[in-house]
């Protein structure tokens, strides 16, 4: 199994409508592939882990380095793993609000964390605790 880690920056002008297309699509796309994830999205930019078979993993990744929805796809991170972070998700979007207070900004971190508990890499939980302080 691979994971994979990328950032991004949404195209200017992409709202909620787009991304709930994004998160429908990438359910029924990721499972029927063995690929599972979870994408950031702080209103700028992304960031998004993809776990699953390497093939399958490799071939989404340049299916996304494609879509005109962002740009600037950049590859942080791959890895082999053992086992699936989050293997009951096809993909999970969390949506970070530029305004949150400091009670919300410890909820959301608590979920993240809760999302990646069994992610293996320290490095994972790393890129995504400074994607979130960049919010």
């Amino acid at each position: 199994m691979l994971r994979l880690i990328y950032f991004s920056t949404a195209r200017l002008g992409l709202g909620p409508a787009d991304l709930e297309n994004i998160l429908s699509r990438a359910v029924a796309y990721n499972l029927s592939r063995g690929v599972t994830g979870i994408l950031l999205f702080n209103g700028l930019n992304f960031l998004q882990v993809l776990e699953g078979p390497r093939h399958a993993v490799e071939e989404l990744y340049e299916k996304i380095g494609q879509d005109a929805r962002h740009t600037g796809v950049a590859l942080i991170k791959t890895e082999e793993v053992s086992a699936l972070s989050y293997p009951e998700w096809g993909m999970k979007l969390k949506e970070l609000d530029a305004d949150l207070g400091e009670d919300s900004l410890l909820r959301l971190n608590q979920e993240v964390a809760d999302a990646l508990v069994d992610v293996s890499s320290a490095d994972v939980k790393t890129m995504i605790k400074a994607f979130l302080s960049l919010n």
